[in-house]
């Protein structure tokens, strides 16, 4: 019968076991895995090193991001954040400065997806975005995918 044993090698400690060890369930028991705390500790406290602010604490502006985001958080006034006004122009100016960390798009917004054009008719194609407007209206009469027809009233 062979037994377990350990040895160290520098900070390393390696153990040995047999196979009768392995054989038997380990007794173990691991604590319940803790949730992740978001932006917004237990204890009502702001987590600047959530990956939900995507470095915004810590880049250039991140001095300006954490007073304007403080001071919407702890905000007493009504509507909430209304007393913040200078600490989110002064952000806001900060991120003027480097639009190249906080403006990917390089545009005035961060609607880099077209969707503001699309919904103005302005999508360059000349069609409006909504799905209804070159419709008929003369009708009343609907037909649906079935097949079935139905009659409505004109709006």
């Amino acid at each position: 019968m062979s037994f377990s044993y350990s040895k160290e090698f520098g900070k390393d400690k390696v153990i040995f076991v047999t196979k009768e060890d392995h054989a038997t369930p380990s007794t173990i028991e691991l604590p319940a895995p803790e949730q992740p705390e978001g932006v917004i500790t237990k204890d009502g406290n702001i987590n600047w090193s959530c990956p939900c602010l995507g470095g915004m604490a810590t880049g250039p502006c991140g001095v300006d991001f954490r007073e304007a985001f403080s001071c919407f958080q702890y905000s007493k006034a009504d509507p909430k954040g209304s007393d913040c006004y200078e600490a989110f122009t002064k952000m806001r100016d900060c991120f003027q400065k480097y639009p190249t960390v906080y403006n990917k798009s390089g545009g005035d917004d961060d609607d880099d997806d077209g969707l503001g054009d699309a919904l103005d008719g302005a999508g360059g194609d000349g069609k409006s975005a909504d799905p209804l407007a070159n419709a008929p209206d003369s009708t009343d009469e609907v037909v649906s995918p079935g097949g079935s027809k139905a009659v409505v009233p004109k709006a």
